[in-house]
């Protein structure tokens, strides 16, 4: 079997900003947010450590290989959705009739030069499917952990962004591994 261990990353220190892949501080610095998490992801024995690039996901994980002795991968499929040209800017500084282009088809449409919502899931959907048996912990973003609810958990996008997933906040998924041929 496979087992995933995510767990959202610390609180982020910026409000009303498009923060996908841009990297952003936390209230916690990564040796206080490890701490918080290491009894949960200790329990849970991952064989590898998993984060994307960004600095709030892969300076934690990186700290809890080392204090674990798991491996730690970074691979950028489990980066946070990108808002293309809106990354970093304050969502008053987007004209509001962009914004709410976007909104009226969020679930097909990107922002510009962004991704969209199947290309974010099938990125996604990739890593989850390349996966290889035993347990696995991904130190991870909120889009993320969504795209695992619909990929693995079975829910649609309405549904797991009903579910607030708050920061620090463990998800567990599994699933057999694919038959070899």
């Amino acid at each position: 079997m496979i087992h995933l261990l995510a767990i959202r990353h610390a609180p982020v220190t910026v409000e009303r900003i498009f923060y996908g892949q841009t990297d952003v501080p936390t209230t916690l610095d990564a040796a206080e947010a490890a701490a918080r998490i290491e009894p949960t992801v200790a329990e849970f024995a991952p064989r590898t450590i998993w984060s994307s690039d960004a600095v709030r996901c892969r300076e934690p994980a990186a700290l809890l290989s080392e204090r674990l002795g798991v491996p730690h991968r970074i691979d950028e499929r489990v980066r946070e959705m990108s808002y293309g040209d809106w990354e970093g800017q304050a969502w008053d500084a987007v004209p509001r009739a962009e914004i709410d282009e976007w909104m009226a088809a969020w679930e097909t449409r990107s922002p510009p030069g962004g991704e969209s919502v199947p290309e974010f899931t099938e990125r996604v959907a990739a890593w989850w499917r390349d996966l290889g048996p035993g347990n696995h912990f991904l130190m991870a973003h909120a889009g993320v952990v969504h795209c695992l609810d619909v990929v693995a958990g079975g829910l649609t996008w309405e549904e797991t962004l009903e579910q607030r997933l708050d920061f620090l906040q463990a998800k567990r998924f599994s699933r057999a591994p694919a038959p070899t041929r």
